[in-house]
């Protein structure tokens, strides 16, 4: 498997001089929300045995149980998935007994990927979207749009 990416122009400013770099970046495959938890039961369910409704029933209780933990104060590790955990914040104090439940809030949720499964993302391939399909092709060297029509890319997705 490889990730798509696009090529866009971005503007650097390093050390005060402005200078347009080309960069890559990541093609979604989908136009909103990405794969749901239907995709993933179905998946689940295929790879494992069990049925598909029995998978989201689970994966909805799963949920359930890490907002629970969550809520209770603890951050919650699924192994080879990640760690959910809550940041807390509050308005700064002079003491220490100043900073009342009331001022307290959370000011995020968040997630940190197991170090595998970072680790094995971070070793996929990748594959460039062909520069024709989202540049004109006055954009183009000639050798980019002969090597595009050579390998058949210039064909919509």
């Amino acid at each position: 498997m490889s990730i798509p990416y696009l090529v866009r122009k971005k503007v650097n400013v390093n050390g005060g001089e402005r200078k347009i770099r080309w960069y890559a970046v990541q093609k979604k495959l989908q136009e909103r929300g990405g794969k749901t938890e239907e995709d993933v039961a179905r998946l689940v369910a295929e790879r494992s045995g069990f049925r598909e409704g029995e998978v989201q029933g689970i994966m909805t209780e799963v949920a359930s149980v890490v907002e629970k933990f969550l809520q209770e104060g603890y951050s919650v590790n699924l192994k080879g998935l990640g760690t959910f955990q809550v940041a807390l914040t509050s308005p700064g104090a002079d003491r220490p007994e100043d900073v009342m439940p009331g001022t307290v809030k959370v000011s995020r949720v968040y997630f940190i990927a197991d170090r595998w499964l970072t680790r094995r993302i971070k070793k996929m391939k990748f594959i460039r979207i062909p520069l024709s399909r989202y540049f004109p092709k006055s954009m183009l060297s000639q050798e980019v749009i002969q090597a595009e029509e050579e390998q058949g890319d210039l064909s919509a997705e």
